[in-house]
């Protein structure tokens, strides 16, 4: 059984997302926060493997906005 790479797609980004805006704050308030560093890796590393495992073309600039597109859609069915 495959996972959809939208929703690997979609979980990424949130990942990403987040944990840079945790990186800014820690940077701001001058504390370095080792899980958000490592909720980073994995979620460049989650967007790595989609890119570069399970779509035959890799990933481009249109995929994460239909990605978004597509789950809302699931979701919302």
């Amino acid at each position: 059984m495959s996972v959809d790479p939208n929703i690997l797609i979609v979980i990424a980004a949130f990942l990403v997302i987040l944990a840079t805006a945790s990186l800014v704050a820690g940077w701001v308030n001058r504390m370095w926060s080792w899980p958000a560093a490592a909720a980073l890796v994995i979620g460049l590393g989650i967007l790595g493997y989609v890119h570069l495992g399970l779509m035959p073309d890799g990933l481009g600039f249109f995929d994460l906005p239909m990605a978004f597109i597509h789950v809302a859609a699931m979701v919302l069915n």
